[in-house]
């Protein structure tokens, strides 16, 4: 089966993948027609938390992933209770006052007992990860250096054009941070 997902917004590739996958028998194969290089990395890193060892070859106008359906459920969650921060601002509150907020609440967390599993970015937060001069770019890596996934939304970095510049982390998609936000996690906002 062959489908194409070019010029298709985060984070329907990722869906249209899964989707793919589910009217699949087991040892058929799937070919994804993309035209991203965010689009490529979220389908890939879908394929490859399902263990499905996908490959994929790029060409000058479009990338085609590869992968054959093998016995996986396509619905799974973290079997665990863990807890996500999930962060939609570099700053608590506004101005200079928000951005030392901030800065003080990511240098606190690394310091208790039960520091977050993982750290979700969307709309200004990615800027923390993607800039070593921002205010709380050093607390945001130490937290990673303790073993805190840091996610940062794909869109997001594409509308501030900051994908090639991510330092901190790794880039998500919208249909992986759903899956995480609905999953077993607790999840704190700021």
């Amino acid at each position: 089966m062959k489908i194409d997902c070019k010029n298709l917004d985060c984070p329907k590739p990722v869906v249209e993948t899964k989707k793919a996958l589910e009217n699949l028998n087991n040892g058929e194969s799937l070919e994804i027609v993309l035209n991203s290089i965010i689009s490529k990395n979220n389908v890939l890193k879908f394929l490859n938390s399902l263990n499905l060892n996908p490959s994929f070859k790029e060409y000058q106008d479009e990338i085609i992933v590869y992968v054959e359906k093998k016995e996986v459920d396509l619905n799974k969650t973290n079997p665990n209770e863990y807890s996500i921060l999930f962060l939609k601002s570099d700053k608590v509150g506004c101005g200079e006052l928000g951005e030392n907020l901030f800065v003080g609440f990511l240098e606190t967390l690394k310091n208790i007992e039960n520091i977050p599993s993982k750290i979700i970015c969307v709309n200004e937060s990615v800027l923390v990860n993607t800039n070593k001069d921002h205010k709380a770019h050093m607390a945001m890596k130490e937290l990673e250096n303790l073993g805190v996934e840091i996610i940062s939304c794909g869109a997001c970095l594409e509308f501030f054009s900051k994908t090639k510049e991510l330092k901190i982390g790794s880039i998500g998609n919208a249909y992986e941070i759903v899956n995480e936000l609905f999953g077993k996690a607790k999840i704190i906002t700021l």
